[in-house]
């Protein structure tokens, strides 16, 4: 079996299993088919082993190199089975790649703070395909930000059938309506949503054949809402780190709500004009960064920093180099969701 000369990207589990399989085909003799057929390949072990791996791993091509290699030769009808299972799984994953699956959170038209959760989905494949999964769970985590900085988070979760017996043709978008809610502000100035689903293993179905299904990924989606008081107009991603540095000390109202008016495609914007900022105030006026405190835990949904003036300004430097070397648009943090164990202190 041929294998690149470079792999420095296998885990050390995988690349056991190939080194094995390497070995063993190299001790291999050659039988006349009739011979072969009779009894097991002695190198087959370390072959199905180096194919499982690969499976593991996610490593599909490799794993497609190994069941060519596997089929090049007399199987027994034990590891016949094992490669049509194994080619059954190749085969689901790539169907699940064709699969385009988000959910939307869209304004229910004539109803104030009242949206429609939509789940959009669309497939690439050349045929018709039928996802059948078991009940999702499709969950949603909130926070809601008041004049004083004080934080609530609400998380919920509930059971979706919505993947059951989804069909979809090539190409052909289809909006499957989840469920319609409130997002109510109460005395917050502002409130963030995220909803997003976790799904189980089940089948996907492509020309009468059925094929395993798993790590269906559906894209999460976001709502914000923010009280009639604010001023609606979206500020200028820069306009935080300008007021930081403004003659007149700021108020930690007026730094909340410029942060709140920033508009969530240019919070990451936000962010790198501030990370300078931060890194100077940090050193000669860090209670003017004390006093943004909850501005940059809006926009950063981080809340363990609290007022520490030196913690902000490393944050946000590490935060602005990883997002550099990512490339754009590549990166969906559900982390940042979610307050760190022991610090839901202001939820309610």
């Amino acid at each position: 079996m041929l294998l690149p000369r470079k792999c420095p990207s296998l885990r050390p589990s995988l690349a056991a299993a190939l080194l094995a399989a390497c070995q063993a085909t190299g001790g291999a003799r050659t039988e006349a088919p009739a011979a072969a057929a009779e009894r097991s390949d002695p190198t087959s072990p370390a072959r199905f082993q180096a194919l499982a791996a690969a499976l593991e791993e996610g490593e599909d091509d490799l794993a497609r190199a190994i069941l060519a290699g596997l089929r090049a030769r007399p199987l027994t009808v034990h590891e016949e089975e094992r490669a049509a299972s194994a080619e059954r799984v190749l085969r689901g994953r790539e169907l699940v790649r064709a699969l385009e699956l988000s959910l939307a959170s869209e304004p229910v038209p004539g109803a104030e703070a009242r949206y429609r959760l939509v789940l959009v989905a669309r497939s690439s494949a050349a045929e018709a395909l039928e996802l059948h999964l078991p009940p999702c769970d499709l969950k949603r985590s909130r926070a809601s930000m008041d004049a004083r900085g004080i934080e609530g988070l609400e998380f919920e979760s509930r059971v979706s059938s919505a993947l059951a017996e989804l069909r979809l043709a090539p190409g052909v978008e289809q909006r499957v309506e989840l469920l319609t809610y409130e997002l109510p502000l109460g005395r917050a100035l502002g409130v963030r949503e995220r909803w997003r689903v976790e799904t189980r293993s089940g089948e996907i179905a492509c020309a009468g054949e059925s094929f395993p299904a798993a790590r269906v990924k559906i894209a999460g989606c976001e709502r914000e809402r923010l009280a009639s008081l604010l001023d609606p107009e979206a500020v200028d991603p820069g306009a935080l780190g300008e007021r930081l540095v403004a003659s007149e000390v700021p108020s930690r109202r007026a730094l909340l709500e410029l942060a709140l008016r920033v508009r969530s495609t240019e919070r990451e914007a936000a962010l790198r004009a501030l990370a300078p900022v931060v890194a100077e105030l940090a050193r000669t006026a860090p209670e003017r960064i004390a006093a943004a405190e909850p501005a940059l835990r809006w926009l950063t949904q981080n809340r363990d920093i609290g007022p520490d003036a030196a913690g902000w300004a490393r944050y946000l430097a590490t935060r602005v180099a990883a997002g550099a070397s990512e490339p754009a648009g590549g990166r969906e943090d559900d982390r940042l969701d979610l307050p760190a164990p022991g610090r839901a202190g202001g939820a309610r």
